[in-house]
């Protein structure tokens, strides 16, 4: 029974260890990238532009974060201004088709977010 007892707990902190870890900016980029390439038909020049940017900018949130500190907001106007290179790479390496196909996923990922409460809820 003792092992058995010790054997759930091990597997349960093997597992809350496995789901607690972050992803890395290479991750992250990697998976943000084959989504365009499935979504987008991206080529490969364009699917290796697409990792670079993906990178750099993951790359740069994650210091901006960790500068920041734990449970603070990064600073806004550093944030805008990563946005504002990735989304000068995006014109820049995506045909206009590809860019209605990105805008059409976006505004489908908004209505599928999270809903804010109507206002006289009583949320």
């Amino acid at each position: 029974m003792k092992k058995l007892i010790l054997s759930i707990a091990f597997f349960v902190a093997i597992t809350g260890a496995t789901f607690a870890q972050k992803k890395t900016a290479e991750e992250r980029a990697t998976k943000a990238t084959e989504m365009m390439e499935k979504n987008l038909s991206l080529t490969a020049d364009q699917k290796t532009a697409m990792y670079n940017a993906n990178l750099e900018k993951n790359k740069a949130v994650d210091a901006l974060k960790e500068a920041a500190g734990e449970g603070n907001k990064p600073d806004a106007d550093q944030m805008k201004a990563i946005n504002a290179k990735y989304s000068k790479v995006l014109k820049e390496t995506l045909t206009e088709d590809q860019k209605a196909k990105m805008a059409e996923m976006k505004a489908n990922a908004g209505a599928n977010g999270p809903k804010k409460p109507k206002e006289g809820d009583g949320n």
